[in-house]
């Protein structure tokens, strides 16, 4: 979603993993530590053979990952101010001379708006699982050369939401145990995502230059924020799922009946603020991009995933590759799995039975429902 500008200390993760130093520190270690070497007289002669005669720097933002070109600015600045004179301002201090000098009079606290999207994407990609994938085709190879046998491609998950028992509606384990620091991490990064949204639009309204690019960065963050959204609220779903177990121990079909249905409106609200993410993403990214779709000018798309390369763009035809783990993740089964037991359940109870079906896979619709109360109806 971003590129890892300002690192994520590795006591934040999920994953715990070293931080790194930021793409700014690297290229310049990287420009630095390479000429040196190159024009070294202390250099073995076997080592100085081996050295290029530099000339420059060539800095690249490849966006066949999916990320927007409108975030590689800061790289695209500080990478060539390094390479055209090495007395430059440290890496430090280079980003605050690019953020006055992209967006001009009025911007504030743009290191703070920088270190927050970085961190947010980090905590985007470390809060699911990553693993060997059944929804796409086997990598025959890379750059390096051919796998054999082809290597699974990755995907990320999330743990299923368990599905209660059909008598007594009895949990199989405790989801919410088992996820309690992904939704701890949740609840500290929607704090933070809260002071990004208001940073950006802050700025919004008073940037000098490059606006559009402030656009683009406030339709990452709703990205975000679905995301750490999604998360709590699989964890209020477990919540009245645990509220229907209660109520049915104790016999009281109703009021077993109104928190699996609370489970489940809560899953359709999931759905729909994950497809208003990313069509107010498409609408904002649309501005400077052709659309992705499948057909266009008597053309159409072959969608067929690359077998060598594995970059998200190529998962999906239009732009939903923003949000494709969610729609791996198995939660439009999940529904239908609760919605048969729950009708059971008030078959046997003389209540009635549910008719909606959650459309997991459905991307097309916006809002069109207020976020479901945690509240038990009476």
């Amino acid at each position: 979603m971003f590129p890892d500008y300002y690192p994520l200390p590795s006591g934040e993760r999920l994953h715990p993993r070293p931080a790194g130093e930021g793409r700014v520190q690297e290229m310049t270690d990287s420009i630095s530590f390479t000429s040196h070497a190159a024009l070294s007289s202390v250099q073995p002669a076997a080592a100085k053979a081996d050295q290029a005669d530099l000339m420059g720097v060539f800095i690249a933002g490849w966006a066949d990952p999916g990320v927007h070109p409108e975030t590689f600015w800061l790289g695209y600045a500080t990478g060539p101010a390094r390479g055209w004179r090495e007395d430059s301002p440290s890496s430090e201090e280079l980003p605050s001379s690019f953020y006055s000098l992209f967006y001009g009079l009025g911007a504030t606290d743009m290191g703070r708006l920088y270190q927050l999207m970085s961190q947010q994407a980090r905590i985007w990609e470390d809060s699911w699982e990553t693993g060997a994938s059944s929804a796409r085709t086997l990598i025959f190879g890379n750059s390096y050369g051919v796998f054999n046998p082809p290597h699974f491609a990755d995907d990320q998950y999330l743990p299923p939401l368990p599905v209660p028992s059909p008598e007594v509606l009895r949990l199989p384990y405790d989801w919410k145990a088992q996820n309690q620091k992904r939704l701890d991490l949740a609840d500290r990064f929607m704090a933070q995502n809260d002071e990004l949204i208001n940073l950006i639009n802050a700025n919004l309204t008073k940037v000098q230059f490059n606006r559009y690019n402030l656009e683009v960065y406030l339709s990452i963050a709703h990205l975000y924020r679905q995301n750490l959204t999604m998360l709590r609220e699989l964890g209020r779903i477990v919540d009245a799922l645990g509220a229907a177990q209660s109520s049915a121990a104790q016999n009281n079909a109703p009021r077993a009946i109104s928190a699996l249905d609370r489970a489940l409106a809560i899953a359709e609200n999931i759905r729909q603020a994950r497809n208003q993410a990313l069509n107010d993403a498409t609408a904002t990214w649309y501005k400077s991009w052709f659309p992705r779709v499948a057909e266009a000018n008597g053309r159409t798309v072959l969608d067929k995933v690359d077998d060598v390369k594995d970059h998200q763009p190529v998962r999906t035809v239009d732009l939903s590759y923003l949000v494709y783990r969610e729609l791996l993740y198995p939660l439009g089964a999940w529904a239908s799995q609760v919605t048969v037991i729950r009708n059971q359940y008030a078959q046997e109870h003389q209540l009635p039975a549910r008719a909606e079906v959650l459309n997991w896979k459905d991307t097309s619709s916006g809002v069109s429902a207020g976020r479901t109360p945690d509240d038990e109806e009476e």
